[in-house]
C-alpha cells in the first residue's frame, strides 16, 4: 500500500519568509520520497534599512540595493522513516536529503529622487537606482512605486542541496500536521546582483523550518 500525501504552508528560511507545497510517497518500506516547491523572498544579510531625516515621514529604502529578490526552489528527495505515522503511532518521524534547482527573479529597485524645480520648489522623481550617479543619500525620499519595473524583471537560474528532519502528527490520520526544519545550501554562478557595495556570494546557506497542513490518501 503506497500512502500519498500533500502539504501546504508557511515556511522561514534564513534570508526570508515564503510559502511551500510537499507532496509525499511512502509505503512501510523504510524509504519513501517526496516533491518540494518554494517561493521566499530574498534578504541580504548585510540590507541594512536607512531614513531620510531631511524629510518630514521619511520612508525606509536600503541604500545599495539593486535588485529585490524572490527564489523559487523545486526539488526531488529521498526519505528514511523512523518511526511511522499512523492511528496507533501519533508522532511520525523522517530523515530528508534532496537537491534541485532554483530560480532567482530579480527586479530592480527605483527609487524616488529629490531634485530642484525652476520654480524654486522641489520635484520627486522614480529613477532605476544607479549605484554609480545616486551617491548622495540626502537626496532619496525612499522607494518608488511598487508597480514600477516589473517589465524589466529577469531571471537567473541556479542549483539546491537540503537535509533535514520532519515530524508529522495529527489526531485525524487523514488530516496530518507537518513540522519540518534542516538546513540547505543555494548556488548561484557569480552570485545574485543584490546588493551593489558587498559581496554577493555565490554559494548561499543557512537553515529552514516549514509548518505544513496535510491530507493523506492511502492507494493499493
Amino acid at each position: 500500500m503506497v500512502e500519498r500525501a500533500g502539504y501546504g504552508g508557511i515556511m522561514y528560511k534564513s534570508y526570508g519568509l515564503g510559502i511551500a507545497y510537499q507532496k509525499k510517497f511512502e509505503s512501510f518500506k523504510p524509504f519513501g520520497k517526496q516533491l518540494d516547491a518554494e517561493m521566499a523572498m530574498f534578504h541580504h544579510p548585510q540590507e541594512t534599512k536607512s531614513f531620510n531625516t531631511d524629510l518630514n515621514n521619511p520612508s525606509p529604502f536600503v541604500f545599495g540595493k539593486l535588485n529585490k529578490v524572490a527564489i523559487l526552489k523545486v526539488q526531488y528527495a529521498i526519505t528514511k522513516k523512523i518511526s511511522q505515522f499512523s492511528e496507533s503511532q501519533r508522532v511520525g518521524i523522517d530523515m530528508i536529503l534532496g537537491g534541485g534547482m532554483i530560480i532567482g527573479f530579480l527586479k530592480p529597485v527605483y527609487i524616488n529622487l529629490i531634485y530642484p524645480s525652476p520654480n524654486g520648489y522641489e520635484t520627486v522623481v522614480a529613477e532605476k537606482y544607479n549605484p554609480g550617479k545616486h551617491t548622495d543619500i540626502t537626496k532619496i525620499a525612499g522607494y518608488a512605486d511598487s508597480r514600477v519595473g516589473w517589465n524589466e524583471v529577469t531571471s537567473k537560474v541556479g542549483l539546491s542541496v537540503s537535509g533535514g528532519a520532519g515530524f508529522t502528527w495529527g489526531y485525524f490520520s487523514n488530516f496530518p500536521k507537518r513540522l519540518e526544519s534542516g538546513f540547505y545550501l543555494e548556488y548561484f554562478d557569480n552570485g545574485l546582483p543584490v546588493m551593489a557595495f558587498v559581496k554577493n556570494k555565490n554559494l548561499i546557506q543557512g537553515v529552514y523550518v516549514k509548518l505544513l497542513f496535510g491530507k493523506r490518501v492511502s492507494k493499493n
